[in-house]
């Protein structure tokens, strides 16, 4: 059994021989004097008799006089703990028996002062009757009570540990690595198997479970980082990613601190967390910054695109213009059909890129928006006359059903009040009417309306033409998305919804849309409510 510490051990065997009659050291003061000094005391007990001999030290460790303590093993039992006297009769009958080939034990006994004391006691039968019955046992008791105290600190400290490791997110470790290269896990907290996927225990045998689940291109890296850390004693910092059995590939981050011990070898106290999350962050980080200047990069090529187009187009329709009007040289019918295509179709063009370079800015977050109260009413009239032409010569009416007053918010003489941007609110709802006239059929009816709701000014731009299939009504905000429609043979291309969306959802509205195949379809454009304007009050400039 242990004495004060593992290297100073007093063989039972020993003991016995240097106390025995006729030993080379029997009589010796100075063995008694070495043993007390390490903290440990020899005693013979006279089994038949129940004689204990030799106490003196014994009972001096505990404070005793030797006159306080009778000489028995019975009086000596009385001051042990009554936890322990059942497991010292067991470890003394298995001597007894010979089923081991000392008596060893450990336990508290009762000093002087009332404090319990730690002993480590050894003993051996070195006599026996004919029968067998024991004798004669010598033995020795060594006071073991500072390593108990410290064993009690370690085992709290390493409870702590556990406690703490066990609510931490990450896997708590330390790792040793000898001079000749080998490691192992020394301690590996319990959160591991839910990070790696691997068993403490597993891990705690083989460390090199680890890096053949870590991906092969960064097994390198590792190894060199651990062994960095192991020449320079710095610590060690290392991302890698590892193949979770869950089929997961995770990022994970470890880091330790080192420290060398006498025999070379390196001990890293660490911590590895799972920072798959963070890793995923950056890269939509980077991906959002990629996209931002790829916008950019888009706005500003658009942006040199129109003027390097407009300024010849302007040109073209300036001159087409001045071929129309020219009084002097007037043209012939067919020459002017020509020239009206090429206004027309210049016209178009520019309207396109107008279009196109809105949606960018809107993208980009460039576009400028000026709210203000307006009387909606004067508006949705201006958007009428506006169509009137396109309408007329596509065979639709356009007809204007908005109320002076609509609902209870609204008093009598009063019409409604909108908060927007006036001019975007004018383009996007023009293309509402546009897109109404386009795609209607000779004869029908383009409706405009406009109403107060709990969720502010709803505006409906309804048409009667072929309609759109449910399929398709997801897509239909999408840019250059024009569905089914480019079978129709009608020019357009398909910026004008997507920017009419985006405008009004930049003013704080929405456009929703229902629709049916052959019923037609009705936009609703829902802005917030400015207060109710005077009837007879402007409309402000278009």
């Amino acid at each position: 059994m242990c004495a004060a510490r593992d290297d100073d051990r007093v063989r039972p065997a020993a003991n016995a021989v240097a106390t025995a009659p006729g030993s080379p050291f029997s009589g010796d003061p100075r063995l008694p004097q070495a043993l007390a000094g390490a903290g440990t005391s020899v005693w013979e007990w006279h089994v038949d008799t129940d004689v204990l001999s030799d106490l003196d030290e014994g009972t001096a460790m505990l404070g005793y006089a030797q006159a306080e303590v009778e000489s028995t093993q019975a009086a000596w039992d009385a001051l042990m703990h009554p936890d322990d006297r059942a497991g010292n009769d067991a470890a003394y009958e298995r001597h007894a028996r010979g089923e081991a080939a000392t008596y060893e034990h450990e336990y508290r006994i009762k000093a002087r002062d009332g404090s319990w004391r730690w002993m480590s006691e050894r003993g051996r039968i070195v006599e026996r009757a004919a029968d067998g019955r024991p004798l004669l046992m010598l033995g020795t008791q060594t006071d073991i009570t500072e390593r108990k105290r410290a064993e009690g600190l370690a085992q709290e400290f390493a409870e702590r540990l556990h406690k703490i490791a066990r609510h931490v997110p990450g896997m708590v470790f330390q790792f040793v690595r000898t001079v000749d290269g080998s490691g192992r896990f020394a301690y590996v907290s319990e959160r591991c198997l839910a990070l790696t996927g691997i068993e403490p225990q597993v891990l705690n045998v083989d460390a090199t479970i680890m890096l053949r689940a870590t991906e092969r291109e960064d097994r390198a890296r590792v190894r060199e980082s651990i062994s960095r850390s192991m020449r320079r004693l710095r610590p060690w910092r290392c991302e890698f990613r590892l193949h979770h059995p869950d089929g997961s590939l995770r990022w994970l981050r470890g880091s330790a601190t080192p420290q060398r011990g006498v025999d070379g070898a390196v001990l890293w106290h660490g911590y590895i967390e799972d920072v798959s999350e963070l890793h995923e962050l950056e890269h939509a980080r980077l991906a959002r910054t990629a996209a931002e200047a790829a916008s950019r990069a888009k706005t500003e090529f658009l942006s040199r695109m129109s003027h390097e187009l407009r300024t010849p187009l302007n040109a073209v329709l300036g001159f087409a213009q001045l071929l129309q009007i020219d009084a002097a040289e007037p043209l012939g019918t067919r020459q002017r059909r020509h020239v009206g295509l090429i206004r027309e179709s210049g016209e178009h063009l520019l309207r396109m890129i107008s279009e196109l370079l809105d949606l960018t800015r809107v993208e980009a977050g460039r576009l400028d928006i000026v709210t203000t109260e307006f009387a909606l009413v004067p508006l949705l009239r201006e958007c009428v006359d506006m169509l009137q032409p396109q309408a007329d010569a596509a065979g639709v009416s356009i007809v204007l059903e908005a109320p002076e007053g609509a609902g209870p918010a609204v008093p009598a003489g009063a019409t409604l009040g909108v908060r927007a941007d006036r001019t975007r609110l004018k383009q996007a709802l023009a293309n509402l009417l546009s897109n109404g006239v386009k795609y209607n059929r000779r004869g029908g009816t383009v409706r405009l309306s406009a109403k107060a709701s709990r969720k502010g000014i709803v505006i409906a731009v309804a048409d009667d033409g072929a309609g759109i299939a449910a399929k398709d009504l997801k897509a239909l905000f999408q840019p250059f998305n024009r569905l089914a429609q480019h079978h129709s043979g009608i020019e357009g291309t398909g910026i004008g919804l997507a920017l009419s969306r985006a405008l009004v959802r930049e003013m704080g509205g929405e456009i929703d849309v229902r629709s049916r195949l052959g019923e037609g379809s009705t936009f609703s454009v829902t802005l917030p409510r400015g207060a109710p304007r005077d009837a007879a009050e402007p409309g402000g400039p278009a």
